[in-house]
């Protein structure tokens, strides 16, 4: 089933009992405002942009590989041309909605885990990350929702061979969505993430340099949304609606200056700060099936960096998008999804790709 239709089956999923089920079939009750805003965003696309994170996570990953790639290769004295990276990164999101009682907010927690299997090249990282957020949503109208809440995450990594990296972190996280127009509509996010980075380098028998450091970012994300049928373009095929996105994001790193073990004084690989910055264009296919129905969905876009300061070593500033998923929605509205979505460098440096297993519940 695809979001659209999750979205307007959750009538019965947030009232929560089978009664009031019952009475919707018989025109007896009207949705609450909540249900109605979530059935016009899940239409217009802008749900899937919310619970996915599919470019934030591409965006941790790819500065946490630079840093220490970056590392790596100061150390080593080799060619930048030695050096590759790439994961390949299982991840399994689980949200739980609960509607409140005033009928126009709503409560979601979120448990996000990720293990990452990074590729056989010179600076390889495993291992995994795990978040929990907790967000307030408000729906002020039948066009828009606005959420704000806060997360924890912890990740640990190997650095194959060489030693291991660890981050703690907590923050705020923001997000609004509206469609403001028949066939167009936004999804923005922002948080700010206070968090320890704790590197630990193996440089010789029995001696460990470890380093320990504030390590915040602020990220920020905004996609334009569109949803085109058949009845739009004869070229789109019927119960078929094609999603164009165009997208933005920017994150900015602090990293603290202190001494490691051996009493050197330093902040990040290329300093106090780290820009990364992306645009990107994508077009999503997706089939919108009865309840109970399987829903396909596929992905082809293009994405650009305008700014990294984290090439020095591996310069790959344009991504081919591709991906593939398929979705059903069951019992009260609850809905499952698996998909694969690869970031491929045209110019083959860099590339990450995840499976992903999504389960949201409604009550």
């Amino acid at each position: 089933m695809s979001i659209s239709h999750w979205a307007a089956a959750a009538v019965v999923s947030f009232v929560g009992t089978d009664v009031l089920g019952a009475d919707v079939a018989n025109g007896g009750f009207q949705p609450p405002a909540s249900t109605v805003t979530l059935s016009n965003l899940g239409k217009a696309g802008l749900l899937r942009s919310y619970f996915e994170s599919d470019q934030f996570g591409s965006v941790q990953w790819r500065v946490g590989q630079s840093r220490v790639t970056i590392g790596a290769a100061e150390s080593s004295g080799l060619p930048n041309s030695h050096y590759k990276d790439g994961t390949a990164d299982t991840v399994v999101p689980l949200n739980f909605m609960f509607g409140l009682p005033d009928g126009q907010s709503a409560v979601r927690l979120g448990v996000r885990g990720t293990v990452s299997n990074g590729a056989n090249y010179p600076v390889e990282l495993d291992g995994g990350t795990g978040r929990v957020d907790l967000q307030y949503l408000r729906f002020p109208d039948a066009n828009t929702m606005w959420a704000l809440g806060g997360f924890i995450e912890y990740t640990d990594l190997d650095i194959e061979a060489s030693g291991s990296v660890e981050r703690r972190a907590g923050g705020l996280r923001a997000d609004f969505l509206n469609e403001f127009s028949e066939h167009w509509g936004v999804a923005a996010r922002a948080e700010y993430s206070w968090g320890e980075s704790d590197l630990k380098i193996d440089v010789g028998p029995g001696l460990v340099m470890e380093h320990k450091q504030g390590d915040d970012h602020f990220y920020t994300q905004a996609e334009l949304i569109g949803q085109y049928r058949s009845q739009d373009f004869s070229i789109i095929p019927e119960n078929w609606v094609f999603h164009p996105v165009l997208g933005i994001e920017f994150q900015r790193s602090f990293i603290e200056s202190t001494a490691n073990s051996f009493g050197e004084v330093s902040s990040g690989v290329v300093g106090a700060t780290e820009d990364y910055g992306a645009v990107w264009a994508h077009m999503r296919m997706e089939k919108e099936v009865p309840p109970g129905g399987w829903s396909p969905n596929f992905l082809l876009g293009i994405e650009q960096e305008f700014v990294n300061d984290l090439n020095a070593v591996v310069d790959e500033p344009t991504y081919a998008v591709f991906g593939a998923g398929i979705s059903q929605t069951f019992g009260r509205s609850h809905r499952m999804e698996v998909s694969y979505t690869r970031h491929q460098g045209l110019e083959e440096r860099r590339w990450n790709q995840a499976i992903v297993g999504t389960l949201t519940m409604n009550f």
